[in-house]
């Protein structure tokens, strides 16, 4: 299965990465990046192309010569200048999605799976008063409005999947398991694991709360483990 990606050198995408170059299933990944990775990645079997995109919002036809094939896309660029915020989360996402709807490189009558990363405390109500967090829970609130609109639009050629995580932790994290669910916590290897699920085999629902990821990335964690004795 080929794949696309976006933010392969962040803290999520980078796990995505390595999960996808790992898994049995993924035979091509296509990643998305500002800049170059900052270190190799193991990838014996030559899965990943790394293509440099300054503008997320626009795709040449070269570009999405090299998509065609792709199946799904994981969605995972982080914000870091909060200047640019609404143009990474809301343009970008929407513009990348909607070029790779319309250039059909899922192939004629397939549908193409777009994996958003958003976040917690999404607020879809743009003229709602918040107290706190105000205008990033509205910037990704209008995001998840305008794919689920879009996969309306084009219901033959498109699934949106919504991932929310929480607060995301490091792989090798001493915050206790047992408290993860209190907190809103979520193991960054969890994640990924049940965003590239995702993006392999789709989901029941649109929208995956953090209880879901984490528990469905622990199972899927515990199964691989399992597979591979």
């Amino acid at each position: 299965m080929k794949i696309l990606l976006t933010g392969p050198t962040g803290h999520i995408g980078s796990n995505v990465l390595q999960a996808a170059l790992l898994h049995p299933a993924i035979t091509s990944i296509i990643a998305f990046s500002r800049r170059q990775l900052p270190s190799p990645f193991p990838d014996p079997l030559n899965k990943l192309q790394l293509i440099i995109q300054s503008d997320f919002t626009h795709y040449s036809d070269d570009v999405l010569e090299v998509c065609v094939g792709a199946e799904a896309c994981i969605w995972g660029m982080g914000v870091a200048n909060m200047e640019t915020r609404r143009s990474i989360v809301v343009d970008s996402a929407i513009a990348a999605a909607r070029a790779f709807v319309d250039a059909k490189i899922a192939g004629e009558g397939n549908k193409f799976r777009f994996v958003h990363l958003s976040g917690t405390f999404v607020e879809k109500d743009q003229k709602k008063s918040l107290w706190f967090m105000n205008e990033g829970r509205k910037i990704r609130g209008e995001t998840e409005v305008e794919l689920v609109k879009m996969e309306k639009e084009h219901p033959e050629a498109l699934v949106a999947y919504i991932a929310r995580p929480g607060v995301v932790t490091a792989t090798n994290s001493f915050f206790p398991a047992l408290l993860e669910p209190l907190a809103r916590f979520i193991n960054v290897d969890d994640l990924a694991a049940k965003m590239l699920d995702t993006a392999i085999n789709g989901h029941h629902t649109q929208t995956l709360e953090v209880d879901v990821l984490r528990d469905e990335g622990k199972r899927l964690r515990k199964q691989s483990r399992v597979d591979s004795q």
